[in-house]
């Protein structure tokens, strides 16, 4: 009998790691520097088998997995994701799946193993506090992080605020955190600091994509005030990284009262439609002829204008933005002309450009202008960028933050050399360029804040 039921758990047991309907994870080697988990949840049903994917350090569930097919006999599982471009192949051993992972030219050896992933808590060795907290911020509520010196009294607090996109409260971009450690360093130096979940991401309640800027102020706004009622602070201020600055402008112009000082991190001086053009200009340099740049500037310019102030329906927006395309595509080099063509009048990549450039939000930021937010600002600025930001232009914002921030009481503006947009120190200063560099934050930038806020 116990011969009998031994083999009958075998059988089991085998039975079971055979299955591949279940919660896989693994971790995906995208540098040498940066690791991402991805979760695969596979499921059976009368018509086969069906999946979908977590990246769970990204924020993302329920990602759509288009095929997949798994052969018992060989144990052998296939699937592709077009939702992200992405394909795996691997072999089931036991409670593993041994395999590799591709997307979009890249291919790395990827294992996925039996059961729910679970993230590693860090070791809570801080040398000082930090409280999870919740914000109300209208009919939202803000998911925060507070921390605050450990046997040091703080009299200076400050609330950082992001730059755009569905940003949690570190603003993590691949391997990089830049709000994770511009709080961390502030905290060791003293100053209390706070940070939130943008609304509908993480653990703040509300919908992002249903959110306008003026949102987001509301919201920065509520975190601020939440510091204020604290009751525990001489001074509070704000640090807005990109975006963020530009909301910490809007606040500091609107509610002088409110705030001490704020720190400006590659934020806007000129309008929104100036940093689109830019934007655009940076990133099709390689593609557009050498001397149809300036007309290509030009051409950007007034159709963003006119995507920002005169026009109000999709339609419209997919007529400006078809003709766009019509006077700039001849300005591309006559070697990449066809290729260039081929991919932005394509259905998929025109509706997807059409969903960014024709939100409420994204009109709102077009018609975003510092030039009328600086010169009511009395309290003192530090405006800081990195001479390689690719995303927001160091030279020309700072110049006009510093012309158009005549009521300050004081205002300090400093491009440091070699760093881009993240404050990291970088070669090209592109975004594509982001994901290969060593987390961190410049330690001149970070000295800089700290002796500035200290000064204040």
């Amino acid at each position: 009998m116990r011969n009998y039921l031994i083999l009958t758990l075998s059988i089991l047991a085998l039975t079971c790691q055979a299955q591949i309907a279940d919660t896989w994870h693994g971790i995906l080697q995208v540098t040498p520097t940066y690791t991402l988990p991805l979760v695969l949840h596979i499921t059976e049903g009368t018509d086969g088998y069906s999946a979908t994917l977590d990246s769970p350090d990204q924020g993302a569930k329920g990602i759509p997995v288009d095929q997949i097919s798994y052969s018992p006999d060989s144990r052998t599982l296939s699937w592709q994701s077009r939702a992200i471009g992405a394909g795996y192949s691997g072999r089931l051993e036991g409670d593993t799946i041994r395999g590799n992972f591709s997307q979009q030219g890249f291919t790395t050896r990827l294992d996925l193993i039996r059961g729910e992933y679970r993230k590693s808590k860090p070791k809570d060795d801080l040398p000082y506090h930090a409280t999870e907290l919740t914000i109300p911020s209208g009919e939202v509520t803000l998911a925060a992080t507070l921390t605050e010196p450990g046997e040091q009294k703080s009299a200076t607090a400050v609330v950082l605020v992001a730059g755009s996109g569905p940003n949690d409260r570190d603003e993590k971009l691949g391997p990089h955190t830049p709000l994770r450690d511009i709080a961390d360093h502030l905290t060791r130096q003293g100053i209390t600091v706070l940070r939130y979940d943008k609304r509908g991401v993480g653990e703040s309640t509300g919908t992002f994509g249903a959110s306008m800027l003026s949102d987001f102020v509301t919201d920065a706004k509520s975190a601020l005030a939440y510091l204020r009622g604290t009751g525990k602070y001489s001074r509070v201020g704000l640090i807005g990284h990109s975006e963020g600055g530009l909301i910490a402008e809007r606040i500091a112009a609107e509610s002088r009262a409110e705030v001490d000082f704020i720190v400006l991190l590659a934020a806007p001086g000129t309008s929104g439609t100036e940093i689109i053009t830019y934007q655009n200009v940076v990133m099709m340099a390689s593609l557009i002829c050498p001397e149809a740049k300036e007309d290509f500037g030009r051409i950007t310019s007034e159709t963003f204008r006119d995507l920002a102030y005169h026009s109000s329906t999709r339609a419209e927006d997919s007529t400006l933005m078809r003709g766009y395309f019509e006077r700039v595509l001849p300005l591309v080099r006559e070697e990449q002309r066809t290729a260039t063509s081929a991919m932005v009048l394509s259905d998929k990549y025109f509706s997807s450009m059409l969903d960014a450039t024709s939100t409420p939000y994204y009109k709102e930021f077009l018609r975003s202008d510092p030039a009328a937010l600086l010169p009511q600002i009395t309290c003192p600025i530090l405006a800081l960028n990195g001479s390689k930001d690719m995303q927001v232009e160091a030279s020309t914002n700072l110049g006009a933050i510093k012309r158009l921030a005549t009521a300050s009481s004081g205002v300090r503006t400093k491009e440091i050399a070699g760093l881009n947009h993240l404050f990291l120190p970088c070669t090209t200063g592109l975004p594509g360029e982001y994901i290969h560099l060593t987390p961190g934050f410049s330690t001149e930038a970070l000295e800089m804040m700290t002796e500035w806020i200290r000064e204040r």
